[in-house]
């Protein structure tokens, strides 16, 4: 078997870095190993799943070594290699693109190689750089406070004039001052989510004095770090979260509609989720306009390619699947099936067909075509999540009822039991619990359906309108007012 570290990484990068990694690999200055370039360019070959039969550690040895005999010592001399190499390339591509901090290591190194011309020339251009900059985060200020220290070592070395350098350490002091305050109260809060999301007594318990401080003094409308849009942020989710105040959801949603260029991608990802959360807690109060809110952010995130956590992910299969969701629920068909067909290609090859074929499914089902639905449901050759399983087996049992076919509909039941049991490690104690209820309350709908029982229509319909921990609740509703007792 071929090493699953050097096959999760290489199944992990992009088309376009292939194409870097292969020039990496077989770069001199990288690699003078041929048999390493050799074992690379074979495996490639079955990318991106790496999942056939054939890819077996001879088969590989054969195609890089010829015709010697196996050796398991050279097979794990080039795969160390290979995997070394692998994790490099990882560093160097974040080196590559993070190019401030390159600025920064060479102001540090013509400062301390005394190259003086140099240093001020490549300060003034770093400096430059940083005033165009309107995301003022966690590296923003730490680049200004490396900045300001080199500045000061380059002072003290040079000797200015008494005055001007009195002068000059006033303003560095204030600088420094600053910068630090704004760089740890960002460090912070983007590093104690969790904590401040608990409630006020488990804060007090666990923080230390100094984030009490930092809290307390953020929290305070007035204060003057909330200049600063991404504290601002952060302070607007915190409250949002402990008081699902409609009012700081308007602010974020303003922020989020309108900070492309002030917020990153991965703050960006973030608010809409903090937004969708808010958006289905006012769906459970009763707010059913929160469907389409839901609807038109999703939208928004489409428009800012918020496809995934981070730019250079496929698209999540989960908010895929919730934009499919929500697109039905809103009776947005027609642009359903635009977005399917525009947005799963961008999705994970291992998921891409199941997630497609699936989707298509729900938008037939939604318009009642189940013969369609059920064609495209078997269509699906295997589904690599154990939550695409039970999406598939909710929606293939529905269009069975809807179609009418009871004997198969029962026969489904067994297997999504003996199902649940075997997969019982893989999904949330949660999610089984409501797919249990959601077959016991199935099993009553048919029972209801074929004997026309008054008294277990009526327990049924109080249970089910009284308890919110059951999978597809809406459906098992729907169709029970449509029995006829």
């Amino acid at each position: 078997m071929i090493s699953s570290n050097i096959t999760e990484i290489l199944s992990s990068l992009s088309s376009e870095e292939l194409k870097r990694f292969r020039v990496y690999v077989s770069s001199a200055y990288f690699n003078r190993n041929e048999n390493v370039i050799k074992f690379f360019e074979h495996l490639i070959k079955f990318y991106p799943d790496f999942r056939e039969k054939k890819l077996t550690k001879e088969y590989i040895f054969a195609k890089v070594f010829g015709n010697k005999e196996y050796n398991d010592g050279m097979m794990r001399t080039v795969s160390f290699k290979l995997n070394t190499l692998l994790k490099d390339f990882l560093v160097h591509s974040r080196n590559e693109r993070e190019t401030l901090r390159q600025h920064l290591i060479l102001l540090e190194e013509y400062n301390r190689r005394k190259l003086y011309r140099l240093f001020l020339k490549k300060f003034e251009e770093i400096n430059n750089i940083l005033e165009q900059v309107k995301h003022k985060d966690e590296e923003y200020y730490s680049s200004r406070i490396k900045m300001q220290r080199q500045m000061e070592l380059f002072t003290e070395i040079n000797r200015f004039k008494k005055k001007d350098y009195n002068i000059f350490k006033q303003y560095s002091l204030r600088k420094m001052s600053e910068n630090l305050s704004y760089y740890i109260t960002l460090c912070i809060f983007n590093n104690n989510t969790l904590l401040f999301e608990e409630n006020e007594e488990v804060v007090s318990s666990l923080s230390t004095n100094l984030i009490k401080v930092i809290l307390e003094e953020i929290m305070d409308n007035n204060s003057k770090y909330n200049d600063n849009p991404v504290i601002n942020l952060n302070r607007l989710q915190i409250l949002l979260h402990k008081e699902n105040n409609e009012e700081y959801y308007r602010e974020l949603k303003k922020l989020f509609l309108s900070g492309r260029e002030i917020f990153d991608h991965f703050e960006r990802y973030n608010l809409l989720n903090v937004l969708q959360h808010f958006c289905i807690i006012m769906i459970f109060r009763g707010n059913s306009e929160y469907r389409r809110e839901r609807f038109e952010l999703y939208k928004e995130a489409l428009r800012q390619k918020l496809f995934a956590m981070y730019e250079d992910e496929y698209f999540d299969y989960m908010l895929f699947g919730n934009i499919v969701l929500v697109s039905i629920a809103v009776s947005e068909l027609d642009w359903l099936g635009n977005f399917i067909k525009e947005y799963s290609p961008y999705l994970s090859p291992e998921i891409r067909d199941t997630a497609k074929k699936y989707s298509e499914a729900k938008v037939c089902f939604a318009k009642g075509n189940f013969s369609e639905a059920m064609r495209h449901i078997n269509g699906i050759e295997n589904s690599v999540y154990a939550r695409f399983d039970t999406t598939l087996r909710d929606l293939k049992m529905q269009c069975l009822y809807e179609l009418g076919y009871f004997q198969e509909l029962l026969y489904q039941f067994d297997a999504y039991s003996h199902f649940l049991r075997s997969k019982s490690n893989n999904l949330p104690k949660s999610r089984q619990e409501r797919i249990k209820n959601y077959l016991m309350y199935f099993r009553k709908l048919i029972k209801i359906k074929e004997n026309k029982d008054q008294k277990l229509y009526s327990e049924t319909e109080y249970e089910l309108l009284n308890n919110a921990n059951i999978l597809e609740r809406t459906w098992l509703l729907k169709k029970l007012k449509e029995v006829k007792i």
